[in-house]
């Protein structure tokens, strides 16, 4: 049988960790050997695309004006793109909504808008478009899969994207909105997210709102990622609103018998604020679906009103923890739901053993 208080004490202290290297993290991350301005008109994809390699670029664009990519840009590991006007911030609950006064957007057909490599930084840059093909990868705003789980982004925005805001998310993404991905349906149950990954990767204190699919989603084991300021698929203090489906997803993570799924991940989900999701579809506010060694904790449901916007509940409860029985799927295992604030909304699983769901 499972020692539930050891998993919450074991991800508690993976917590402390987490906000130790965040912190170290936070304070170099501007440390590119060189600074290039991008100015309005200018190709971006061939300034950005064309930089040397082996530099560390500090990319600064000009404000109030839309940077058009008819390429996917490539930022290389240690460039940072930022805008040359700083962000402005409304605070609501525990997360922030920024507005930007810079924009890159694809040009219709380009399939990714951006693909960092190796460690990125972006700041106060909102970033649109991305043509969705049928195929993975494909409707994005920012993939990435080839950037390092100690990447950065905060005070950006994402969004207006066919397929998903962000996918194979790695690194922290701080403050930043998401909202109105997945605006063509045939990306729906596929990558149809504001943000997906495959990985463990941190999102917080951010906007994720009004996505026609999920609206945090880690899938497909959400891998342990070695390296990075965090060691679980952590979700903490964000403000998850009015997504189609549920508001945060972790699905298909654990161990089914393979040696590459003896490495999933683990899921802390924490002091959210979960409102009004599911009407694309019944779902609930946060999700745990053939899954392994999640704590859900601390986080709040219900109808409200947050800085003057009002939200309902979600369509499907608050929280559920399910397994679908399929053979080639892990079994639901290890899901501890606590302290949750529900307000009238429901949890769905707290009637299994306590072995696979613990409820308190």
């Amino acid at each position: 049988m499972t020692n539930h208080r050891a998993v919450a004490v074991k991800l508690g202290w993976v917590l402390v960790m987490v906000l130790a290297t965040m912190l170290a993290l936070s304070d170099s991350a501007q440390a590119a050997s060189r600074q290039v301005n991008i100015g309005c008109g200018q190709d971006i994809d061939n300034i950005i695309n064309g930089d040397p390699a082996g530099t560390t670029t500090r990319f600064v664009l000009g404000a109030d004006c839309t940077h058009m990519a008819s390429a996917t840009l490539k930022p290389e590991s240690g460039d940072e793109i930022i805008c040359s006007i700083a962000p402005t911030y409304v605070r609501m609950a525990s997360a922030f909504d920024p507005a930007t006064r810079c924009t890159i957007s694809g040009v219709s057909g380009l399939t990714q808008v951006m693909k960092p490599q190796g460690t990125f930084y972006m700041w106060g840059v909102t970033v649109t478009g991305g043509t969705f093909t049928g195929n993975a990868g494909t409707g994005v705003g920012i993939a990435e899969g080839q950037m390092s789980g100690s990447s950065w982004i905060e005070g950006s925005v994402i969004r207006d994207n066919q397929g998903a805001g962000i996918s194979n998310a790695h690194g922290v993404h701080d403050s930043i909105e998401l909202t109105n991905t997945t605006t063509n349906p045939n990306a729906l149950g596929f990558i149809g997210s504001g943000i997906k990954g495959v990985d463990e990767f941190n999102i917080e204190h951010s906007y994720v709102h009004d996505n026609q699919g999920n609206g945090i989603w880690c899938d497909e084991h959400c891998n342990d990622v070695s390296g990075a300021p965090y060691s679980v698929f952590h979700v903490n203090g964000n403000l998850v609103v009015n997504n189609g489906r549920e508001g945060i997803r972790f699905e298909k993570v654990g161990d089914t018998g393979g040696a590459s799924e003896a490495s999933a991940g683990e899921a802390l989900i924490e002091y959210n604020e979960v409102h009004g999701n599911g009407w694309e579809s019944t779902r609930a506010g946060i999700g745990a679906r053939d899954s392994q060694h999640a704590l859900i904790r601390n986080n709040v449901f219900g109808a409200t009103t947050i800085a003057g916007v009002s939200y309902g509940k979600n369509s499907g409860g608050a929280i559920r923890a399910s397994d679908s029985g399929r053979s080639d799927r892990p079994d639901l295992l290890d899901i501890a739901i606590t302290l949750n604030i529900l307000n009238g909304e429901v949890i769905k699983g707290c009637e299994l053993p306590a072995w696979v769901v613990y409820c308190f």
